[in-house]
């Protein structure tokens, strides 16, 4: 056993690797689902997720609409709760994907519960299929991630963005919104990501190399996502929280400049992602926040021909709903290097007695944990 435990850094690095291999295995890995929703034809998609796996769902919703037609809704399971009378009554007829990676997660449990005691069918997507989630659902499914033995999901992202991708192309196919050329045409632009996301990768830490001062000095931060990518500024913000212990918050650029731009100072930071074909409207609003502070940032897959050293841009013909798979690996790469290196993983002392209060995990959670990492072949 190697007594060296992966970090947030192993998976962002390991991630296109997989969702190449996840690529291969496109209809064995989806079709259980697939089967389960063509039962009934093309119907109205709602997943009820939580935490990086809600971000996850709302990164991929745009490619899913697209792709098969349809109204896509993400419930977070307090807003499920709250309006499960209500979907009763105005959209009965959707299919209900609930999604938990460590199959642990209390709110997704409760939010199933309530789900049956309705008459729903009750399907779930997670990373450990032989979690207590198992027992509270109708069918339950793998989405591609595997072992993934860190606490802040990394991998987990994008796998269930990808796998969200791959079952709405088969089922579209299956469906006849899309013919067989269609579908291919959308592989092969998914077939392109893994290369994007490593350059994105070297220019992520490129760009904290040049700028480690203000990345290794973290503080509040906004998290701008233009359309497609706002599911992963929720994310980026998500894990600002978690690994740099500060705060962030997500927002679209045109809302942030309705109020929360006020807080500009020369010591703020912000990020700016954008998921469209060419500069546009964040863009600018990129440009107007350089002008008050150094560190804000823009990640794009389109280029630019000012030679801004704040700007990560590819250069590439991105489709704006495959663009979050490409932008992604910036904000992981920003969160899990300045954690590592400012050594800030572990929480206050005394956030123990919090947990001891509430947890948001199952009583096996920690010892699931362990087992995934004897697993991995790592020693506690």
């Amino acid at each position: 056993m190697s007594n060296a435990k992966p970090t947030m850094e192993t998976y962002i690095e390991m991630s296109p690797r997989v969702f190449e291999e996840n690529l291969t295995r496109a209809d064995a890995l989806v079709g259980g689902l697939v089967e389960r929703y063509a039962r009934r034809g093309l119907r109205d998609l709602r997943f009820v997720a939580s935490g990086s796996s809600y971000n996850s769902c709302v990164a991929a919703r745009p490619f899913a609409e697209r792709v098969l037609g349809v109204r896509v809704d993400v419930f977070t399971p307090s807003r499920y709760l709250d309006e499960l009378e209500r979907l009763d009554v105005m959209a009965s007829d959707a299919f209900e994907v609930f999604v938990s990676q460590s199959g642990c997660s209390t709110n997704i449990i409760e939010a199933v519960r309530a789900a049956r005691s309705r008459g729903h069918e009750t399907v779930a997507l997670t990373g450990n299929v032989e979690a207590d989630l198992r027992d509270e659902v109708d069918a339950i499914f793998e989405y591609g991630v595997g072992n993934e033995t860190v606490g802040f999901v990394t991998m987990g992202v994008l796998t269930l963005m990808e796998f969200i991708a791959l079952f709405s192309l088969a089922t579209a196919e299956a469906l006849g919104a899309i013919d067989g050329d269609g579908r291919s045409a959308w592989m092969g632009r998914l077939s392109e990501v893994p290369d994007m996301h490593r350059e994105m990768q070297r220019r992520a830490h490129a760009l904290m190399d040049a700028d480690r001062e203000a990345f290794l000095a973290p503080g509040h931060a906004f998290m701008c996502g233009a359309g497609a990518a706002y599911g992963i500024a929720l994310e980026g913000a998500l894990k600002w929280q978690e690994t740099l212990k500060a705060p962030a918050i997500a927002l679209e650029p045109e809302e942030y400049i309705h109020g929360p731009n006020m807080q500009l100072t020369p010591r703020s930071t912000a990020f700016f992602l954008d998921p469209s074909l060419a500069p546009g409207r964040t863009h600018e609003i990129y440009r107007a926040t350089r002008a008050v502070t150094d560190h804000a940032y823009l990640l794009a897959c389109y280029g630019i021909e000012d030679g801004d050293a704040n700007a990560i841009c590819l250069g590439r013909d991105v489709e704006p709903e495959v663009a979050p798979f490409v932008l992604l690996p910036a904000v992981q790469v920003f969160a899990g290097r300045a954690m590592r290196e400012l050594g800030c993983e572990p929480c206050h002392p005394l956030f123990d007695r919090f947990e001891r209060v509430v947890s948001c995990k199952t009583a096996d959670y920690e010892e699931i944990c362990k087992e995934k990492l004897a697993q991995a072949g790592f020693a506690e």
